[in-house]
């Protein structure tokens, strides 16, 4: 790892580079497969949250203002 001279956590004005701020923070690289089980695309039909999001903010079909 890196002298704490280009690590953020320790210098405001640190400027590392991508490879280094990963190396930093013990991260790799997502394995987009375990988003892709996780999603449930069909859970809510997006009608169904556009009608919930007009009724949450105050809009009425029957209010010709709204």
């Amino acid at each position: 790892m890196d002298s704490p001279a280009n690590d953020p956590r320790h210098n405001f004005e640190a400027n590392p580079t991508i490879e280094e701020l990963i190396a930093q923070q013990g991260k790799g690289p997502i394995d987009i497969s375990v988003l892709h089980k996780n999603a449930k695309p069909d859970a809510e039909p997006i009608e169904a949250f556009l009608a919930a999001l007009h009724e949450w903010r105050g809009h009425s079909k029957n209010d010709p203002a709204a």
